[in-house]
């Protein structure tokens, strides 16, 4: 029991450190979102959305502009919502 106990801890202490990628949820050629976490800095958040955002936008020859973000306070999770122009 006492070994299950310091290995949670374990990984707890490590997943928390660790910033997290942004990730691409939803696109549809016009808009994407890019889930980034809540727990990571704002300027992180902000920039590696933006920086996924113009990657995927790209694909289909378009440029990323920011619309707006949806924070989920269950998850820590923000999603940044980017249209495709």
């Amino acid at each position: 029991m006492k070994k299950c106990f310091v290995g949670l801890i374990s990984v707890l202490a490590i997943s928390a450190c660790d910033v997290t990628e942004p990730i691409v949820s939803d696109f549809n050629g016009d808009s994407v979102t890019v889930v980034t976490g809540g727990l990571d800095s704002k300027e992180y958040q902000r920039e590696t959305a933006a920086k996924e955002a113009s990657r995927i936008c790209g694909k289909v020859g378009k440029k990323a502009e920011y619309a707006s973000t949806r924070s989920d306070p269950n998850t820590y999770q923000n999603y940044n919502l980017y249209l495709c122009l």
